[in-house]
C-alpha cells in the first residue's frame, strides 16, 4: 500500500489543459514587459510553470542590446570572478556568447564541423519568439540554473553545430540521443522532435495488455539455467594456419576474431566477437536482459557518485516497479518499452532525489526522452531557480494531466480515458 501511495497523483484536482499552440505569431502590442501569467492560488504549483512569453518588442530590445558593443565600465563590479561569470551568463549576451562556445569546443573534440556564433543564436531567439522549437513553450533566456533554460540542440546528430542543424530548445527536451537504427529493422531514438511532442497525447492513451505484462514479468523472474555441452570435447583449435573454431556459428577464425578469457583453457572465449555481439544485442532485447543492464549501469554511476545512503535495487524491485507503475512512464504515462531498442519509449530507471542513492523508495521507472541531466542541484556554486529534470507537474504544463489512480489499479484503461 506504501507504495501505491508513492505513484498516486499529488495533483489530482489540476484543470485539464487543453494542450499548447506550435509557432504562435507574435502579435503586436502597445505595452512593454513580459506577459504575465495567470493568477495563481498555489505558490508551489507555479514554481516550475513554464516563464511569460516575452513580447516581440521587449525581445526584439533585448537582442539589439546583446549585439551593442558592451559597455566596459559596467563590466567592473567589483565582485569575485565566479559572481561576475553569473552575471554575466544571466544576460542574454552572456548566454549566447557561452553557448556558442561550448558548442565550437564540443565539435572541436568531436572533430565536426562548427559555423554557429552568438549572432546566429540571437538570430534564432527572434525568429522563434522566444520559444521552444519543439514544443512551443516559452523558454528561460536570462536565469541559469532554471526550468526551461534555453538550450541548443542538433536537428540531425549526424552533423556537428552548424547552421540550418540548429534549433534552440528548452532543455528539458535536450535528452541524450542512442542508436536511431540497428541491423534487426529496429528504429527509435530518445531524441525529441517537434512531431514526438505532438505524438505523447495520442501514445499515453494507448492501451497497456495486462495479460501480457504478467507473463513478460513473470519469465524475467526466471534465471535462465546455463548451457552445458555433452559428451566430449570437440576439437576447436588452433588447426595448421592458427585459427580457432567458433562454438557458435562453426567458422574457423583467427585468433584476434576472438576477445581474451583467462579462465578458459585456451586463454580465448568459446565463441568469436561478432557471435557475441548478437548474443548480447538479442540478450539485451529480453525485458530481463535490459533490465539487468540498467541495474549494472546505476550500480556503477552510484559507485562513481557522491549520493547519499547505499545502491540498493535488484531486479526484482524494477519488476515491481513496472507492474504497479501499469508498464507506463512514471511522468507521462506512455507505455514504456522494455528492451534495449532502438526505439522510442525505451525504459530506464530514474532517481526523483539526485542527492540520493539507487533505492526502492527513490526511484521509478521513466522513458529515456524524459531523463535528462541535472546541471544544477549538487554542483551549483550560485543560486538555483530549477532544473532540466522532468516531473509529473512539468508534463501536465504541456500536455495536461494524466488519470494516474485509474492506471494504477488497472493498467490496461488507457492514460486519460478514466471511466
Amino acid at each position: 500500500m506504501k507504495r501505491l501511495l508513492l505513484l498516486s497523483s499529488p495533483f489530482p484536482h489540476w484543470p485539464r489543459r487543453s494542450g499548447f499552440a506550435f509557432w504562435a505569431r507574435c502579435e503586436p502590442s502597445g505595452s512593454w514587459g513580459i506577459a504575465e501569467p495567470q493568477a495563481s492560488t498555489s505558490v508551489d504549483y507555479y514554481e516550475d510553470c513554464p516563464p511569460g512569453r516575452i513580447r516581440c518588442q521587449d525581445l526584439l530590445r533585448m537582442v539589439e542590446e546583446a549585439r551593442s558593443p558592451p559597455d566596459r565600465r559596467r563590466g567592473k563590479t567589483g565582485l569575485p570572478r565566479a559572481a561576475s561569470q553569473y552575471l554575466y551568463r544571466s544576460t542574454l549576451r552572456g548566454w549566447s556568447t557561452t553557448l556558442a562556445s561550448t558548442a565550437s569546443t564540443r565539435d572541436r573534440k568531436k572533430g565536426r564541423q562548427s559555423d554557429i556564433d552568438s549572432n546566429h543564436l540571437l538570430d534564432l531567439v527572434l525568429e522563434q519568439g522566444g520559444l521552444c522549437a519543439y514544443s512551443g513553450v516559452p523558454m528561460q533566456l536570462l536565469k541559469p540554473h532554471s526550468h526551461w533554460r534555453a538550450s541548443i540542440e542538433r536537428i540531425d546528430n549526424g552533423q556537428g553545430y552548424v547552421k540550418g542543424n540548429c534549433c534552440l530548445i528548452a532543455a528539458e527536451f535536450n535528452s541524450a540521443v542512442h542508436k536511431m537504427c540497428s541491423k534487426g529493422g529496429f528504429s527509435g531514438s530518445a531524441q525529441w522532435s517537434k512531431q514526438k511532442v505532438q505524438e505523447v497525447a495520442r501514445v499515453r492513451t494507448e492501451h497497456v495488455q495486462l495479460q501480457q505484462l504478467s507473463e513478460d514479468i513473470a519469465v524475467a523472474r526466471l534465471r535462465p539455467s546455463p548451457c552445458r555441452t555433452t559428451g566430449r570435447r570437440l576439437f576447436r583449435g588452433p588447426d595448421a594456419e592458427g585459427r580457432w573454431q567458433c562454438r557458435r556459428c562453426c567458422i574457423w577464425k583467427w585468433q584476434s576474431q576472438y576477445s581474451n578469457r583467462k579462465a578458459s583453457s585456451t586463454g580465448l572465449r568459446n565463441t568469436c566477437k561478432q557471435c557475441a555481439s548478437d548474443m548480447e544485442s538479442a540478450w539485451l532485447q529480453t525485458l530481463r536482459g535490459h533490465g539487468m543492464r540498467l541495474l549494472t549501469t546505476g550500480r556503477q554511476r552510484a559507485g562513481m557518485g557522491t549520493w547519499t545512503g547505499s545502491f540498493a535495487l535488484v531486479l526484482d524491485d524494477l519488476l515491481e516497479m513496472l507492474w504497479l507503475q501499469g508498464g507506463r512512464c512514471y511522468y507521462s504515462g506512455v507505455p514504456l518499452h522494455c528492451a534495449a531498442g532502438p526505439a522510442d519509449w525505451v525504459w530506464s530507471i530514474e532517481r526523483l532525489d539526485n542527492s540520493v542513492t539507487y533505492t526502492k523508495e527513490n526511484c521509478v521507472l521513466i522513458a529515456r526522452e524524459f531523463q535528462t541531466s541535472d546541471q544544477s542541484r549538487n554542483k551549483a556554486r550560485h543560486p538555483v531557480f530549477g532544473t532540466a529534470q522532468w516531473s509529473r507537474r512539468k508534463v501536465s504544463h504541456i500536455w495536461g494531466p494524466c488519470s494516474w489512480e485509474v492506471d494504477l489499479w488497472n493498467p490496461c484503461v488507457p492514460c486519460g480515458n478514466s471511466q
